[in-house]
C-alpha cells in the first residue's frame, strides 16, 4: 500500500472518530407489583369428607342423652405468615332441639351433636359455632367430636345423616 493511500485511510478513519455521538432517546422504567398475604386451605382429605359414626342401639339412649361419640380432626395447610385459622361451622338446626344439627336420615328422635372442647350449637352465634386455632409448622389442626344425640322425641332405629359446612378464615 502506498503512503498516500495510507494517509487518506488514516484521515478518513480519524474524521469518523471526531464526529459527536448521536444521543439516544432516554426513558424511565416504572415497576409495579403486589405482595399478598398468605393463604390457608383445608387439606384435600377434609374437603367434602364423610365422617362415619359407629353404630349404636336405641337402648344406648335409655340413660344417656348421647351415644356413639367419634373423635376426628380437621386441618388446614397455611403459608408461613398465617398465624391463626378460624373454623366456622354451619348447618340446619334440628326442629326438636335447635342446638343440634338436623338429622335427614331415617332415625326419629336423633340429631347430630358436634363439639370441640364445648358444644358447637347449630343455632349458635358465629362466635359460638367457631374455633380459632394457632398455626404450628404452617398447619392448623382442630380436634372435634361428633355423636348421636337425643332430640327429646322417642328414638327409633334408622340412619343418621347430617350436613355441616365448615369454612375457614385466617390472619
Amino acid at each position: 500500500m502506498n503512503l498516500s493511500k495510507l494517509s487518506r485511510l488514516l484521515a478518513v478513519t480519524a474524521s469518523l472518530a471526531t464526529h459527536d455521538a448521536l444521543a439516544a432517546t432516554t426513558g424511565t422504567l416504572t415497576f409495579a407489583g403486589v405482595v399478598n398475604a398468605g393463604t390457608c386451605n383445608l387439606i384435600a382429605g377434609d374437603v367434602n369428607r364423610t365422617i362415619t359414626l359407629p353404630p349404636v342401639k336405641v337402648s344406648d339412649f335409655d340413660t344417656a342423652t348421647s351415644a356413639g361419640e367419634h373423635d376426628f380432626e380437621l386441618a388446614a395447610d397455611c403459608d408461613s405468615d398465617v398465624k391463626n385459622v378460624i373454623f366456622l361451622f354451619a348447618g340446619t338446626p334440628s326442629t326438636d332441639n335447635p342446638a343440634l344439627f338436623a338429622n335427614t336420615g331415617t332415625s326419629a328422635g336423633t340429631a347430630l351433636g358436634l363439639s370441640s372442647g364445648q358444644a358447637l350449637p347449630a343455632n349458635g352465634t358465629p362466635a359460638q359455632r367457631s374455633r380459632t386455632i394457632a398455626t404450628s409448622d404452617k398447619k392448623a389442626v382442630l380436634a372435634l367430636k361428633a355423636a348421636y344425640h337425643k332430640t327429646g322425641k322417642p328414638i327409633t332405629h334408622g340412619t343418621l345423616a347430617s350436613a355441616v359446612t365448615v369454612s375457614i378464615t385466617y390472619n
